[in-house]
């Protein structure tokens, strides 16, 4: 059979770069303190309750109450349930289009704990400076080694963390302006399951492999795998104001610009034995262990928020987060072995929108109660760029959540959000030649909690 170079080298990239759907709209989900998620984040920008406002929105810290200097610690679980059904995966043409061998159905459970730190401190009445520690992306999931889609993904685990230096300056009685630097630390791994005849069949004679005893296709007793580690570093900022027209009434504009992330790492390769001297026997140099660079742009996001006191006790909030997802239409991945060509793989994503309502109810001086909806429109824009690395549709948010001042200088905060998802179709034969196709259905549950603790002093 002829040898097909672009066949391994568009496999290989794909364990790799199928992953950035987990770190965009997938199952990335903003848990940025107790007191956002329990209005759905609705007027983040604009209600300065919080410390968390180091986040949403720097110019807030002015705004803040009751201290000098603030410090907010809060602990975030997400729990998620990520079903899926198959409809008919078949293998590519070129191997017969039959149907992809192995479990038709799978369940992935998953609980992640993701910490939140905030500080806050005024210099003077029209100066500030803060600091956030958050996890604004990051997702995991692992399906077993028999699923139909084990060729798309297995194992995947992509974690951020983003350490963002702030400062407030108060422009006159109205307008308050801030920003800051964002440095971000991504770490990622990722396993996908190799079918070993598919690459004999594309990369070595035909008799040598039925010789070898790998002649049939998609065959998991055969299979290898592939498994990327990486991580990088990339630096971005952002920037907010805070308008005041009238007492009560804060309008809030925040700005975080997008980021280019370049991870380095290593791809391992486990061969079928029987392939593996296939491709010794034939000098093929490729799939053997090897470093790797991927390089990847990630969007700005611009969030327009609303807080208005209705009366001493109400306070009505609202958001629009615009997210500039169209950046995200492709990743590169290069690899140090220098017989595997580089590696591209299209996404082709769409800006997506996020609005959110809420309310904040001032019960007495000690009880705050709070509640919140929002509608998160997913960037992927059709079944076939859905990755099951991160398989999420439409989200409809319902929050609420509850605070509790033991004085003036210390309060206990808690949110609750459940997330209702439209169930996920995948139709997805990537972008390698000879890739199977996944097809079928991906139902996602998730909760998500948070208790975050605020000192004033």
């Amino acid at each position: 059979m002829k040898h097909h170079i672009r066949l391994t080298s568009a496999v290989a990239g794909l364990t790799l770069l199928c992953a950035a759907p987990a770190w965009s709209g997938g199952l990335a989900i903003s848990s940025q303190g107790a007191i956002g998620m329990g209005n759905a984040y609705a007027g983040a920008g604009a209600s300065a309750n919080d410390v968390a406002t180091v986040w949403a929105n720097p110019a807030a810290m002015i705004y803040l109450k009751n201290g000098k200097q603030v410090v907010g610690l809060a602990g975030n679980i997400t729990a998620t349930t990520l079903e899926f059904t198959d409809q008919g995966s078949t293998v590519n043409p070129a191997f017969g289009s039959g149907p992809v061998s192995g479990t038709t159905s799978e369940t992935n459970d998953n609980n992640s704990y993701i910490p939140n730190i905030y500080f806050a401190r005024h210099v003077n009445p029209d100066l500030a400076f803060g600091f956030g520690l958050s996890a604004p992306f990051g997702t995991s999931s692992d399906y077993g080694d028999t699923w139909t889609g084990r060729y798309h993904a297995l194992e995947t685990s992509v974690s951020a963390i983003d350490l963002n230096p702030t400062v407030a300056y108060r422009v006159n009685e109205k307008l308050s302006i801030g920003g800051g630097i964002s440095v971000q630390i991504v770490n990622a791994k990722l396993e996908s399951a190799l079918d070993s005849a598919a690459l004999c069949y594309g990369l070595a004679p035909t008799i040598d492999c039925i010789n070898a005893g790998i002649s049939s296709t998609n065959t998991v007793t055969q299979d290898g795998s592939a498994t990327i580690e990486a991580d990088g570093t990339g630096v971005t900022f952002n920037l907010g104001l805070l308008y005041t027209p009238m007492p009560g009434t804060n309008i809030g504009f925040t700005y975080r610009h997008g980021t280019d992330h370049e991870l380095s790492g290593d791809a391992d390769f486990t061969l079928n034995e029987q392939l593996a001297q296939v491709f010794a026997d034939n000098q093929i140099p490729l799939f053997a262990d090897t470093g790797t660079t991927v390089t990847a742009s990630l969007p700005a996001t611009v969030d327009f928020s609303i807080a208005h006191a209705l009366n001493p006790k109400v306070q009505l909030l609202g958001s629009v987060l615009w997210t500039q997802w169209n950046v995200f239409d492709q990743l590169v991945s290069d690899f140090d072995n220098p017989a595997q060509p580089n590696s591209t793989v299209t996404f082709n994503y769409e800006d997506s929108v996020r609005a959110s309502a809420g309310f904040n109810y001032f019960l007495n001086e000690k009880v705050t109660l709070r509640a919140g909806f929002a509608y998160d429109q997913e960037p992927v824009p059709n079944p076939s760029r859905r990755s099951p690395r991160g398989a999420a549709n439409d989200r409809y948010w319902y929050s609420a959540g509850a605070s509790y001042a033991f004085n003036k200088k210390a309060s206990l905060h808690f949110g609750f959000a459940h997330l209702e998802v439209d169930q996920s179709a995948i139709d997805n034969t990537g972008d390698a030649p000879g890739s199977p196709t996944l097809r079928g259905l991906f139902d996602l549950t998730a909760n998500l909690a948070s208790l975050q603790f605020n000192w004033q002093f």
